[in-house]
């Protein structure tokens, strides 16, 4: 026998989980399709996770109203008071504070592992609610009438008025929807690890753009007197290869001659990670019967550390429209109905994507001319306050 849902959600990594909790929470009965076991490594102090997010307010209190965020270990979480942001090749320097909104943070990092880990638990509370098929995929799906009808490899047929899409940047659910994307290789690679400093990181995100890539070195939470922080590494894929074939010595050399001696690198604590880097985007979020969320929808450059709560926001967007649906007594697998997520959506993930390509390619060229327009621009900038605080009410959702 099929059983029915009100909408079939394929995918539990952190955007998935988040948006099984909010439909749950709004009384939404869900499916929740994953090939893992439901269950996520955390590492043990003080060899954080290589894989972070810089969550925004916004993305923050969408998971604090789901109950995820209060299930989280305070002392993994780092709360981040100001941004610096220098040019390598020349003196240009950014610097933003939470003073100047008169807030207690921008933001707080949070390794990927613990926060999954946090919604996945959460979502036992709904267990009423949720049924988690975990260990499966999605053999097929198609639409009749108003039914979506999903196979499972090897498992139950389920039956709902929805699917969505959290299956992640190179989507299956995507590519048997036939949805069409538009993309490209940034050729760069983003090279991820945790490292061990020699002073505090002040709860400062820091990220330098040079002639060694772009580099962001992200607080994590301090451990007996000692300070780590977690590196996202943007350099070329010939580049990459070689960093990741240097001794860990050597990696700490590199590390501090690009991070201009702001800190010493004491060392790097896990082994550092090469993702490529791939700009994507969907060129329709949703057809009748289907909606696409988070990575499946849009990927984009990690040097804003806006990818994971550009996913958030689309969590929130898409829970809204729904809920506001069902009031209204309208079908979830209506198109109209869909395309007002669509339309909340698409364009600010547009205008993120082509923010983080224009300064993708603003701050590669070594051109002694550009060099000096960038460093003339953020010199500036840092003394405009307004404008300065118009991007940080960006930053935070």
């Amino acid at each position: 026998m099929k059983k029915s849902y009100d909408v079939i959600l394929v995918g539990a990594g952190m955007v998935g989980a988040l948006t099984a909790n909010l439909l749950a929470q709004q009384g939404f009965s869900v499916a929740l399709v994953d090939k893992g076991n439901g269950q996520c490594q955390l590492s043990e102090f003080p060899y954080y996770d290589s894989r972070v997010s810089a969550v925004s307010r916004h993305s923050k209190a969408l998971i604090e109203q789901s109950g995820a965020w209060q299930l989280m270990d305070a002392e993994r979480l780092t709360p981040y008071h100001d941004m610096n942001v220098w040019d390598g090749l020349g003196t240009g320097e950014i610097a933003f504070s939470c003073d100047d909104v008169h807030l207690d943070e921008l933001g707080h990092l949070v390794e990927n592992q613990v926060l999954n880990q946090a919604l996945l638990t959460q979502l036992e509370s709904h267990n009423k609610l949720v049924d988690c098929f975990f260990v499966s995929s999605v053999s097929h799906y198609k639409k009749q009438d108003e039914v979506m009808l999903v196979s499972l490899e090897g498992g139950p047929k389920l039956m709902g008025q929805l699917v969505v899409a959290a299956d992640g940047a190179n989507s299956l659910i995507r590519a048997q929807a036939q949805i069409e994307t538009k993309e490209w290789d940034y050729q760069h690679n983003a090279i991820v690890a945790t490292i061990e400093l020699d002073k505090s990181h002040e709860n400062t995100a820091w990220q330098s753009f040079g002639e060694e890539g772009v580099l962001a070195i992200l607080p994590m939470p301090c451990f007996e007197g000692r300070h780590f922080a977690s590196i996202v590494w943007s350099v070329p894929p010939v580049e990459a290869s070689a960093l990741l074939g240097l001794t860990s010595e050597m990696f700490c050399q590199r590390l501090n001659y690009a991070i201009s001696n702001k800190f010493r690198v004491l060392a790097v604590l896990t082994n550092p990670m090469s993702i490529p880097l791939r700009q994507r985007h969907a060129l329709q979020y949703v057809q009748p019967g289907l909606a696409l969320v988070g990575d499946a929808a849009h990927t984009i450059h990690p040097l804003a550390g806006q990818g994971a709560n550009l996913g958030f926001a689309d969590a929130g967007a898409l829970v809204d429209v729904l809920t506001k649906a069902k009031g209204r007594g309208e079908s979830l697998s209506n198109e109209r109905v869909l395309r007002r997520y669509q339309r909340n959506r698409m364009s600010d993930n547009i205008r993120m994507s082509a923010s983080m390509e224009f300064f993708k390619r603003l701050y590669e060229t070594q051109n002694p001319l550009t060099v000096f327009a960038r460093n003339t621009g953020m010199g500036w900038m840092n003394n405009q306050r307004l404008v300065k605080n118009h991007i940080i009410s960006l930053a935070l959702g």
